[in-house]
Order: structure tokens, then C-alpha cells, then sequence
């Protein structure tokens, strides 16, 4: 018999078979049809035009209120899942994780299988110990500012600076064929830097992965995407992430460095709708500005206003988790295996929350994560995500090279900053960049 746990949750409820049906049809559907492993561009639009990121949210909002904020446990054959409703329920799974709140579910395993098989977030609780650590070295987790963080800020001000010289309006493929350039300097080195072909494998293999257990993995592009990341892993460049990385094949490098490259694209994201809203919110503005010309590279307000970004419009709208044993709540036991589901913009657009649909930086003081509030763009405890200090760093000196640099007015769309959208379309935002000369720069 399986170990059970006592007491995780006092309480849960078992919602109905057309509450299912509903949770299934205006939450599930519409996040994974966005796509969960990159974002489909129609489908974004068609997002943002019917509002599905809004009725999402109230359908959950609508369960909480019919059920209580007691997780509910969702009866789907075969895959049942425990629905999160409190966020004092959001603190206890992520602080509870990977036990018994396994963070390498199915559903997890059969996207990223397609192009990081062997990666740190899908493997097993005895294998995450001994993968955690080479992540965490290379990352700098604990450190608000990486040691190569001078480097880094070399790299992004010459490839943004190149983008401030075109005399044009900033779309997102202008804007993310400079950032890519970025990423892979900063992951891989120099050399790297116009590698297209491996983005565009590695975008392949993700598009692949969004269809997760409806597509067999494409071994042969697997095994070349693996192939181009493990040449730069030979001899890796100084200041470039894989420096960091230990060597030995056991660790499976190529996997563990795929992660960083596809997480990267999230933190474009961010930028540039950073970009958007601030320069829609004047006081945010001037703030930012002052501190993009400053000398220190920590950039608080900035990280703040990113972290804004990723709370209103969330790059990872599930966080899922998965029991690894029996636990007992109340007179009820849900079975090991039972999947767990906190929807992010549930939590992060909570009516309860003053601010939900406005932008305040300032509720972030110095933290990445507010887990109490639900409010975890980069998760949380043990197992929060490893570059959850690299990726705002590296974002808040992008946004500052532009706000040292240009003017910039948002073109499309137009934003109500009283009332933010439940969507932000990043594939539809335009800027138009004047640029500013400066001196002692």
C-alpha cells in the first residue's frame, strides 16, 4: 500500500462532471491552444479578440465562488486533477515541491521530451538532485546579479543599440531577431551569435512540443539540435553560461542548456511588453529612465515593472504538479499520480487584489515571488525556477538600453492603463523609437 500523507488540505471538493466539462473548454483549452511551448501567433490574436484569458479567469473565479476555496479535484477519466482555488493552497504546493508534489508530471514530460528529454525539469526527484546543482552553478541562483552580468550588458547594448540606429518602428521580428542574437551570445558564446538554423531547430522541435502526447518525437531533428548545442559545448566560451556548466557527459548537457534557450524567449517577451506599458504610464516612465542612465547594473524599479508584466500576462500560465503518493483530506484520499493545477492568472488578476488590472511595481519590494498573494511569475520554493534572478536581470538591462536611448511611443495597441486587457498580444505590439543622443553615456 501506498504512503499516505495527513493533512496537506483540511478540505477538498469534487466538482461536477459540467464544471469539469467547463474547466476543460474555457480554461485548458484555450491555454494549451495558445500554445504552451511557443506561442502560436493566430492564436494569440484570436485570444485577444474573444478574450480568452479573461473568461478564463472568471470560470475560475465562478468555481470558487460555487465551491469554496478548498482545491477541487477535477473527475477526468483516467488523469484526475486537483484544481488549486486559495493561494494559501499556492504557498503549500510549490513549498511542498518535489515531494509529495512531483514537478515532472505527464504532461510535462510529453512536451519537453520532444527536445530536452534528459532535463532537469522532468526528471526524477534522485536525478533533480544531481542535476539542480550544475543548473544553479551556471545560472547563479542565488545571486540578484550573475557574475558575468558587465559581460552580459556589453552584449545586449551593442545588439540593441545596432536596432536604435534603424530609422523604423519596433515589431516584435525586429525586435526578436536582435534578442535571439543575445541569447545565444550570452548561452553559448560569440560564436553563436548567428547560428539562426539552431533557433529555428529548436523552434521546430518546441512547435512539435506544443502537440506534446499527439505527436511522436522527431528523433532525427532531435538528435541535430543536440548535436549543434553539443559544438559549442566542446570548448566552451569564456563568459557564456555553458562555461558554467560542469563538465561530463552525465549530466546530459545538451538538454539541461536547451531549457535555458527556450525559457530565453519568454524573457523577450517581457520585454518588449514591458516596453509597451511603460510607455503608457509617465510616472513609471521617468522612474525607469533615471535609473537606465544610472551606473548600477541591479536595476530594481525596472526588474519591478518586468515583474508587473509577467504577474498581468503570464509566459507560464500552469504551473503543474503531480501527487507521488496517496494523501488524506478529510474523509477523502486522492491517489498518488493525481495531477495539480494552478492557473497563474487565477491568482495574479484576483478581483481581491487592488491592482489586478492596473500596473504597481511597487508591490514587489526586492522579492521575485509573493507565494501567500498567488503571485509567482518564476514559481516558488525549492524548486522555483533556477534563473528566477538571471532572466530579470538580463530583461531589465534590455528595457534600460531603449530607455537610455530613445523615446518611445507605443503605436498598437492601445492600452487603458486604468483597466489593463486580460491580453497582451506580443506579436502585434509596434514602437516608435526616437532616438536620443547622450552624452557621458
Amino acid at each position: 500500500m501506498n504512503a499516505r500523507s495527513h493533512a496537506i488540505f483540511p478540505r477538498v471538493n469534487r466538482a461536477g462532471w459540467l464544471d469539469t466539462l467547463r474547466v476543460l473548454t474555457a480554461v485548458v483549452a484555450p491555454t494549451v491552444a495558445k500554445g504552451i511551448i511557443i506561442r502560436r501567433p493566430t492564436m494569440e490574436r484570436l485570444a485577444e479578440r474573444q478574450g480568452f484569458d479573461t473568461t478564463a479567469v472568471k470560470q475560475m473565479q465562478r468555481l470558487k465562488s460555487k465551491y469554496g476555496p478548498a482545491p477541487l479535484l477535477l473527475p477526468i477519466p483516467l488523469r484526475p486533477q486537483l484544481l488549486i482555488l486559495d493561494s494559501a493552497d499556492v504557498a503549500t504546493v510549490l513549498q511542498s515541491s518535489p515531494e509529495p508534489f512531483a514537478a515532472a508530471t505527464m504532461e510535462k514530460h510529453a512536451a519537453l521530451v520532444h527536445f530536452e528529454p534528459e532535463n532537469l525539469l522532468i526528471s526524477s526527484n534522485s536525478r533533480r538532485a544531481e542535476l539542480r546543482p550544475a543548473h544553479e552553478h551556471a545560472l547563479a541562483t542565488a545571486d540578484r546579479l550573475h557574475p558575468y552580468a558587465m559581460h552580459f550588458k556589453k552584449i545586449v547594448d551593442a545588439e540593441f543599440l545596432e536596432v536604435l540606429n534603424l530609422p523604423r518602428e519596433l515589431d516584435w521580428p525586429a525586435f526578436s531577431q536582435a534578442w535571439f542574437r543575445i541569447v545565444r551570445r550570452i548561452v553559448l558564446g560569440e560564436r553563436a551569435r548567428n547560428d539562426v538554423t539552431l533557433t529555428e531547430t529548436l523552434d521546430e522541435l518546441r512547435g512539435r512540443a506544443n502537440w506534446a502526447f499527439a505527436a511522436p518525437v522527431d528523433q532525427h531533428k532531435l538528435a541535430r539540435f543536440h548535436e549543434q548545442v553539443g559544438r559549442y559545448l566542446v570548448d566552451p566560451e569564456k563568459h557564456s553560461l555553458v562555461n558554467r556548466f560542469p563538465r561530463g557527459d552525465e549530466l546530459a548537457p545538451e538538454n539541461q542548456v536547451a531549457q535555458w534557450l527556450f525559457a530565453f524567449d519568454a524573457a523577450g517577451t517581457a520585454v518588449i511588453r514591458t516596453l509597451a506599458l511603460l510607455a503608457c504610464h509617465v510616472s513609471y516612465w521617468g522612474k525607469a529612465v533615471e535609473e537606465a542612465m544610472g551606473v548600477d547594473l541591479d536595476r530594481p524599479f525596472t526588474r519591478s515593472c518586468l515583474l508587473e508584466v509577467l504577474r498581468l500576462w503570464p509566459t507560464t500560465p500552469a504551473i503543474l504538479r503531480q501527487l507521488t503518493k496517496d494523501i488524506q483530506t478529510g474523509d477523502r484520499v486522492i491517489a498518488r499520480g493525481t495531477g495539480v493545477i494552478i492557473f497563474v492568472p487565477f491568482f495574479h488578476r484576483d478581483p481581491a487584489l487592488v491592482y489586478a488590472d492596473r500596473m504597481e511595481p511597487t508591490i514587489w519590494g526586492r522579492n521575485d515571488a509573493l507565494p501567500a498573494a498567488g503571485l509567482v511569475p518564476f514559481s516558488a520554493g525549492p524548486v522555483i525556477c533556477p534563473a528566477h534572478n538571471l532572466v530579470p536581470a538580463i530583461a531589465s538591462l534590455a528595457v534600460g538600453t531603449f530607455l537610455s536611448s530613445a523615446d518611445i511611443v507605443l503605436l498598437h495597441p492601445s492600452l487603458t492603463v486604468a483597466n489593463l486587457p486580460g491580453t497582451l498580444n506580443h506579436f502585434d505590439i509596434r514602437l516608435k523609437l526616437t532616438a536620443r543622443r547622450r552624452e557621458n553615456r
